[in-house]
């Protein structure tokens, strides 16, 4: 198993909170969200999707040497294809508040 390492301002936080997590098993991608966090606030989680692409195209473009407006193109190609027609065979859980 390869796990990402947890950001390192998050040990010192007592609030800190693991939002999502994404694997690939066998081929497919299956993931785990804590819904919970932003329930009254779906327009929070268009930003954490929209930021994370952002970081995508900084660390893609800085490993590949691609340009930068290529590589975002290409991610917010495929999400916009993916909402579009998210497909029936999702996989994941979603996460209960910690009691």
């Amino acid at each position: 198993m390869r796990i990402l390492p947890i950001p390192p301002q998050a040990h010192d936080d007592p609030e800190a909170t693991e939002l999502v997590r994404g694997w690939i098993v066998d081929g497919r991608l299956q993931v785990t969200l804590a819904a919970w966090i932003w329930k009254d606030e779906p327009a929070t989680w268009g930003r954490l999707l929209a930021e994370t692409a952002v970081h995508l195209t900084e660390a893609i473009a800085a490993q590949t040497g691609r340009d930068r407006g290529e590589v975002f193109a290409a991610i917010r190609d495929r999400l916009l294809e993916g909402l579009d027609d998210p497909g029936d065979d999702l996989i994941g859980d979603f996460v209960n508040p910690p009691q």
